[in-house]
Order: structure tokens, then sequence, then C-alpha cells
């Protein structure tokens, strides 16, 4: 479970014997602290096997940790004398490693741990960390269930630490704890609360609702110009939109349009054109009654050979904890489409995962509401990419071992709970003054509001740029709820690909372009600044009363308008978008037609 080398002596007592070197046990010869650690060597793997040196050549080197190219030590190969000392545990149990340390990066302190199953409390654990002096593998080990979830905790000072951790499939693990506590979460409680659930329709009503919209659905997208609702369906707009929103999307998830997507979901990828990535899902935890959280998570490497990708991809499967105690989720781990440097942060790369999120919106059961998006170096950058671009997507974002790419700076992340973590000494691309140039940005755009840009970034002092302690940051990213319809938005356009950012939309998107807005008291403010020539404003029962004129302020010039929901708006947008708290009820061009509209005052 991560152990190093380690190295100690044999005497011959008439048979060969053991003892720890500067660590004698008291019970004499044969028995040590790394007894149940050597049991577990393999014979035929010389990086996990077991050897002692020897005077005679054997056409064996000693492995010799400081000088791995080191020939001149023969070895003999040792390892069946302390595999028989195995004491096997039961196949369902698992050995945890459990070290303390004061802050990451800091020197390890011997600190009281206790370990407890919440749900079971009549077990429970508890014993001492290893401080400074001990041997830099010699661990506590607690002894764990597996499929079991525990809390970990242990005192700093006055305060104490604790942490959740699910006992996986493996036999053996090793996790940190730190005095100085948890990463500050980067979810604040106002992001944790829910839309109340829509008041049902009456049954009449509603089935007619839903034949109209089954029918326009499945017609074809060419012949839907000619087609209208009728009149008393179009007036539920008016009383119940949330209800009118969730048949709109069943029918919309019932509709014969998916086929491609349904044998990419069965399949296993997802496409952008002929970009093409695979990935893996998981299930953690328990269904909630919601639907899954979404988890999409991206590996690292990038402009590397295949099998690095590869490999990299194996190991995002099983990066990141599970944390069932935070609600049931699926883990996707999503191979990048292709081997170059920029796979999960250039123009295809956005498309495709907006594909990937469609594709469990439609077919895996998961909840609008809960998608998140993480990852590490390569995807870490696609995290930063993603986040700012897409932020209407997801319910938070996390970015690690990665720094902020062209075009994809803080100013769009007013509305979403995103974080990232970068090493003191990762300076290598100037990750390490680009995250810090990213959180000097943060810290201006937010001024002295607490209500937007809720940003966390996290410098691990000295730390290189693998191996960053995040390894459990989806306990804090789970309790997240998506924003679909915030009151105040900024988008800075950086691409000609994202033409949807929540309730604004341009069909023509252009570099550099910005759009401010803010909607409250019915009153929708917005300035544009670059040279976009289309513009719009979504809207809905979520930001503005429809019995009442909408006051639209359109480059510091106001119109006043009664504006009315549609239900073929309402239609178009979800299907656009592929996501029901995407989709919008009433249409109103900003660009163009209010630029040129006359002022009212």
């Amino acid at each position: 479970y991560g152990s190093g080398n380690h190295t100690w002596v044999e005497v011959w007592d008439k048979k060969w014997r053991f003892v720890g070197a500067a660590e004698p046990d008291d019970q004499g010869f044969d028995h040590g602290w790394f007894v149940q650690i050597a049991s577990q060597a393999v014979r035929d793997r010389p990086e996990n096997a077991i050897y002692a040196s020897s005077f005679e050549s054997t056409g064996l080197k000693f492995p010799l940790s400081w000088d791995p190219e080191a020939h001149y030590v023969p070895a003999i190969n040792v390892t069946d004398r302390y595999t028989a000392l195995a004491s096997h545990a039961p196949e369902a149990q698992m050995r945890l490693a459990v070290d303390v340390f004061a802050r990451p990066m800091g020197a390890r302190v011997e600190a009281k741990v206790i370990l407890e199953e919440p749900a079971d409390h009549s077990v429970r654990q508890e014993g001492l960390s290893h401080g400074p002096g001990a041997d830099g593998n010699d661990h506590l080990v607690f002894q764990l269930v597996k499929g079991h979830t525990y809390r970990l905790s242990t005192s700093g000072g006055t305060a104490t630490v604790s942490l959740a951790y699910t006992a996986g499939g493996a036999n053996a693990d090793r996790i940190a704890l730190f005095q100085a506590g948890a990463e500050p979460s980067p979810v604040p409680a106002s992001y944790r609360t829910r839309e109340p659930a829509p008041r049902p329709l009456a049954a009449g009503p509603a089935a007619a609702l839903q034949r109209a919209l089954a029918d326009w659905f499945a017609t074809p997208a060419s012949e839907r110009g000619g087609k209208s609702f009728p009149a008393n369906l179009e007036r539920l707009l008016l009383t119940n939109e949330p209800a009118v929103r969730a048949s709109a999307w069943e029918a919309y998830r019932a509709a014969p349009l998916h086929a491609e997507l349904r044998r990419d979901y069965d399949a296993h990828v997802v496409r952008n054109g002929e970009h093409i990535s695979p990935y893996t899902v998981k299930s953690v935890g328990t269904r909630p009654a919601t639907g899954w959280a979404l988890v999409a998570a991206m590996h690292g490497g990038g402009g590397v050979p295949q099998e690095v990708n590869d490999s990299q991809w194996q190991q995002m499967q099983i990066y990141y904890r599970d944390h069932p105690e935070a609600g049931g989720y699926l883990y996707v781990a999503l191979r990048a489409p292709d081997n170059t440097w920029n796979g999960f942060y250039t123009d295809y790369a956005y498309i495709l995962v907006q594909n990937l999120l469609k594709q469990f919106l439609l077919f895996g059961d998961i909840d609008p509401a809960k998608q998140f998006l993480i990852g590490y170096s390569h995807g870490g950058y696609g995290a930063f990419a993603m986040g700012p671009k897409m932020p209407d997507h997801f319910a938070a974002v996390h970015a690690s071992g990665a720094a902020p790419t062209d075009g994809s700076g803080p100013i769009t992340l007013r509305n979403l709970p995103f974080s990232c973590m970068v090493g003191g000494a990762d300076t290598m691309y100037g990750r390490y003054d680009l995250v810090r140039k990213f959180e000097q940005e943060v810290k201006v755009l937010r001024g002295a509001r607490t209500d937007i840009y809720p940003v966390t970034v996290k410098i691990v002092p000295d730390h290189p740029h693998s191996g960053l302690p995040d390894r459990d940051k989806l306990a804090e990213m789970l309790p997240a709820i998506r924003h679909a319809a915030p009151r105040e938005l900024t988008w800075r356009l950086s691409d000609k690909v994202i033409t949807d950012f929540y309730w604004l939309r341009t069909e023509n998107p252009v570099s550099d372009a910005e759009l401010d807005a803010s909607c409250r008291n019915n009153r929708v403010e917005v300035t544009v600044s670059g040279a976009l020539r289309t513009a719009s404003l979504l809207l809905d029962s979520r930001l503005v009363d429809f019995s009442r004129p909408v006051n639209l302020v359109f480059q510091g010039r106001r119109v006043a308008q009664r504006l009315k929901p549609s239900l073929r708006v309402l239609c178009e947008t979800m299907a656009r978008r592929g996501d029901p708290d995407l989709a919008y009820s009433c249409e109103v061009p900003l660009l163009p037609a209010l630029s040129s509209s006359s002022s009212s005052r």
C-alpha cells in the first residue's frame, strides 16, 4: 500500500533469523513491525521481492534504492522466508495504514486516531500514529471490512479532524490525516438548496400536454416550423411552468431522436464528430430519490504515447476515493479522445463532454442538478477550461495539478463552486505562478461581496506536481446542487464553439466578447462589449413574473415589454441543450432587434 524500501539485519543461529536493525522487537528474533508487510512480498517481481546481500557472485543484483543502476552487490532472493510468516486475513477484510501530519508536506506526528463505523457504533478501533522518529514505512494499521464506510478522527490542539473512508476491493490502502484540518469547503450553504418539486398538473390537461409534446418531439426538426400548441396548453406555462418543464423532459427523453446516443451509451463511448472517447462507469453508494449524481473524471498524461495515456486513464478509474456517505453517484472515468497535449481542453473536447452529460441525462437516471467535473494534471487543465467555459452544466468543478489555459480565466465563475489545488514546488509550465495569478483575479472579481465567485484555491507548500492531497475531494464537492438560473451572469466568450451560457445565447460566438446580465424584480439589464452580431435572452418563471411587464435595459436603454412564455421555445431549447434545467420558455432577441428598437424611459 505504498511502502518503500526498508533494510534490516539477518543473523545465522542454526538457521537464518532476522531482527530489526534500529528497531529491535522485545520479543526477540523473527519479530518486528514490518513482518506483515514483508509477508506480502512477491518472489518473482523484483520491485516487490526481498533480497539478502552476498559476498559470492550469484547472478542476481542487490537492489540499492539510492542507485538503481548499480550491479556490483550480489544478492540472494530470500522472499520465501518471509511469505511463510503471513497471517492471512479473511478475503473480506483489508488493511488500512494511517499517518497523521501537522499539515500537508509536514512531519508525521504522534496522535490518537479513532476509527468508527457510523452504521454500527459498536465497531471502534483506536491507536497511536507514528511520529517522525519511526521508519517511513511503519504506519498505524487498522483492519477493515471491505465495502464498509468508516469515519477516522484525530485531534490536533483544540480541533478534531475527521474523514470518511470507504474500504474498497483492494487488500491494502494508505491514508493521511492532517491536523490543520480538511480543505475549506468549496460549496457554500447557498449552493446546497434545491428547487421545490413541482405541483402536479390535473389529469386531463397533463394527458393532453403529454400527447402534444410527444408529437412535437417526434416530428422531424425540418417540419416543426408550422407546428403550434393549443392556447389552453400554452396557458399552463403561466400557472405551473415547473410541471410543464417536467412533462417536456419526459417527452423529449421518450422521443425517437436518440438512437445514436443510445448506441454510444451502451458501448461506453462518447463522440464529437471524428473524436471518440471511451469511458468506464461505476456506481458508488445507493441511488438517491432524485436520481444518481454524476462525476466525470479526466486523467493525466496528454502529449505522451498511447500506452501512457491508457495507464493514466486506468489510474483515474480508482484515483479519487469512493464516498457513498456523501450520496449515491456514478463515477465516469473519461479517456481523452486522442494523445495530444490538449486533448481535454480544445474546441472539440467541450462538445464531447456536453454529449457525455446528455447521454447520462437521457439514459443514466441521473439528477440534472448533480453533475460534477474533476481532473488531475492533463485532466485538471480540462477542468480549468470547461469549468469557466460551461459552468452552467455543473454543480461543482475541481482542477488538480494544473493551471488556467488561454482564455479560461475566472470571470465566468460567478455562480460555480470551483476549486483548484497545485503544489508550491510545481513550477513546470508556469503552473504555480498561473494559479497564483488566478487566485488574485478571483479576489478582485469578488471584491467585498461574499455571495459571488465561490472559488477555492489551495496551494500546498513545497509540494511537487504529483501526489496532491485531494483524493477525498469528492466528499466536499458532492453536497453541491447546481444553480441553473442565477440572477447575475458574466459571460466572456473565449471560443467559437459555446453558444449558450445559462440564460444568454449567441448564434455567432466571438472570442473576447463579453455579456454582463442581471435579472431582479422583473428588470433585466444586459450590456454587451465586443463584435457580437447576435445575442438573446432566455427567460422563464424562475427569473421573471410573466403576469407583469418586464423592463429590459440593454446598453443603458430601457424597453418595457409584456413577455409571453411559449411551449415551442421550451421545446426548442430543451432539444438544443438536452438538459431540462437549461431549457427556457421565452426568447428575447437583443442583437440586432432590441438594439435598434425605440427606448422607453
